[in-house]
């Protein structure tokens, strides 16, 4: 009688505890990341830039003669690839934009700011270089807390509309835009243009005209349709 009331308490315990104990991989839920839409629209070779720029960042600081990194120092923010903050969305309207080449010989120029402006529908958001001699214009996509990834394309001549991204590899442009300090972010291109390492944009909001005021914005001009 006594076997027998130990088998039955045996069998009443593991009737209580559901038989087996539960194995904590299956009841571990594996959480994917959501793959940013950016990355169905950018070309092999953009995605493959654009992964690359911690890695030449690196490089060209690394190869800055004395002269240029005083100029480096003097930028702060602008130029310290670990300084995205959050919220890096730019607000509809005109900026300065002005570019700051990392040449290969270890130089840091810079140049007279030039006019840019950004724009919305319900298409998106572009952003497109007005004047100078360089003249991006393309879409921003976001990707995470901290950056936007610009897809576009590099214009002829200021009135001329840029070529659809993808649709010409030469003047296909990529990169990733981060905002640095308040009201300042910067464009850090992929390509940087005439052989040089790197091209980063300052991107500064144009303060708003105080009536009577005569100095005028460029007006927009437009970006080409999604590619």
């Amino acid at each position: 009688m006594a076997l027998a009331l130990i088998l039955l308490s045996a069998l009443a315990a593991c009737t209580a505890g559901g038989g087996h104990p539960k194995s904590a991989a299956a009841s571990a839920v594996v959480e994917v990341a959501p793959v940013p839409a950016w990355k169905a629209v950018a070309t092999d070779v953009d995605l493959a830039r654009i992964g690359a720029l911690p890695g030449v960042w690196t490089h060209a600081i690394a190869g800055l003669k004395k002269g240029a990194r005083a100029t480096l120092a003097t930028e702060g923010a602008l130029l310290d690839p670990a300084a995205a903050k959050d919220l890096p969305a730019l607000p509809p309207g005109p900026y300065r934009c002005r570019l700051l080449r990392f040449d290969a010989r270890g130089g840091l120029i810079g140049f007279k700011p030039d006019f840019c402006v950004v724009t919305g529908d319900a298409k998106g958001i572009a952003l497109t270089k007005q004047t100078g001699s360089n003249l991006p214009g393309g879409w921003l996509h976001p990707d995470g807390d901290h950056r936007l990834i610009f897809l576009g394309a590099q214009r002829a001549a200021a009135a001329d509309t840029p070529p659809a991204y993808g649709t010409d590899a030469a003047a296909d442009l990529a990169g990733v835009i981060e905002r640095v300090d308040a009201f300042r972010w910067r464009l850090t291109l992929a390509r940087a243009g005439k052989g040089a390492l790197l091209d980063v944009y300052e991107l500064v909001p144009v303060t708003p005209e105080v009536p009577g005021a005569t100095r005028a914005v460029p007006a927009p001009t437009p970006v080409a349709a999604k590619g």
